[in-house]
């Protein structure tokens, strides 16, 4: 399969996973009507964050092949060597295409959702002068910085210079963020969330902290800076890190758990692609145990099973048994990277 193919079967996974998200965070919405009068339900923040995705999905896609056509790259190979990669290519770009048109579909087409006024929350309760920020836009703000970052490095970088910028700056700053936010999080002794809660999202993001650390230390086992070439892939790990955390340390939606497994079971993959765009090897020596893919299968595992906790303990937020299952994972992801890191000699 060539690049342009990968790269679309990617954007693929990324659009299926974006569609599974909403549908089960709306089906985990709609079994809990709220007493009170019909109103017209807004796009929440996550609706519009995963419609841009989408959106820039599709771009990605167009442009790939805007810029294969242009390039020459179709004649060169003959029309019979690419029918294969270009129909694949077609349908990748339909999928992402009616993915974003039934989402954009579903939010400006929702039917009527009931809910009443809270107390306090009447026209005098709010400060003259004040609004709310949505988290919609908040969260633009730091997309933007991202794809700021982007083609900083592509535009005026060469690949050793966005090999130093990610490895020296990047992810030092990254994790040391994240250190605060953790402290943060430990010095916040009140709080809206139930302890069965509290205690899943210190373990989802002591792991996910841990994985982004692996990150780093992955770029720093590549010997050759001037063939750096996972600049993308790097700044997708870093960003990807920051929404999870969000969505699990700033917000209560039931689906937060969901999306950290969501996000730990396409971490071995990211790896996979990583390595695949600066040709390394396995290793011939190694086990199936000494490689990432038992990690992957761990992850799928409980993403299943928080999916089915998701739908089964939908209004049992304090139950034990989902913290149970996540120490359980804590303990096999542990003993699963300790398998498949090469000890020091």
């Amino acid at each position: 399969m060539s690049t342009l193919g990968i790269v679309a079967l990617v954007l693929l996974a990324v659009v299926a996973a974006v569609l599974v998200i909403v549908a089960a965070v709306r089906l985990g919405r709609a079994r809990r009507p709220l007493p009170g009068p019909a109103a017209r339900a807004n796009p929440s923040w996550y609706e519009i964050l995963l419609a841009a995705v989408l959106l820039a999905a599709l771009v990605i896609l167009v442009v790939s092949f805007g810029v294969r056509l242009a390039s020459g790259d179709m004649v060169a190979e003959g029309w019979r060597a690419g029918t294969r990669s270009d129909l694949f290519l077609g349908v990748m770009l339909a999928v992402a295409a009616l993915s974003l048109l039934f989402l954009l579909v579903f939010l400006l087409a929702r039917p009527p959702t009931t809910g009443g006024v809270s107390p306090g929350r009447g026209s005098g309760a709010s400060e003259p002068g004040t609004v709310r920020d949505p988290a919609g836009s908040r969260l633009a703000g730091l997309l933007l910085l991202v794809v700021g970052i982007l083609l900083l490095g592509w535009v005026y970088l060469d690949p050793a210079a966005r090999a130093d910028l990610v490895g020296r700056v990047l992810y030092p700053a990254a994790v040391a963020v994240a250190i605060v936010l953790l402290f943060d999080k430990a010095t916040r002794s009140w709080t809206p969330k139930s302890r069965t809660e509290g205690f899943r999202e210190w373990l989802l993001c002591d792991v996910i902290l841990i994985a982004l650390i692996l990150g780093f230390l992955n770029l720093e086992q590549l010997e050759a800076r001037d063939a750096y070439r996972g600049f993308f892939w790097d700044m997708v790990h870093i960003a990807a890190f920051f929404l999870v955390f969000w969505c699990l340390d700033r917000t209560s939606m039931r689906g937060r758990f969901l999306v950290g497994f969501g996000y730990l079971t396409l971490l071995p993959l990211l790896l996979v692609l990583w390595r695949w765009v600066h040709e390394i090897e396995v290793s011939a020596g190694l086990t199936w145990w000494s490689t990432v893919w038992p990690v992957f299968f761990l992850a799928l595992a409980f993403f299943v099973l928080e999916i089915v906790t998701f739908l089964v303990l939908r209004d049992n937020r304090g139950h034990a048994v989902p913290a149970v299952k996540d120490v359980l994972f804590v303990v096999l992801y542990a003993i699963f990277l300790i398998v498949a890191v090469p000890g020091v000699e």
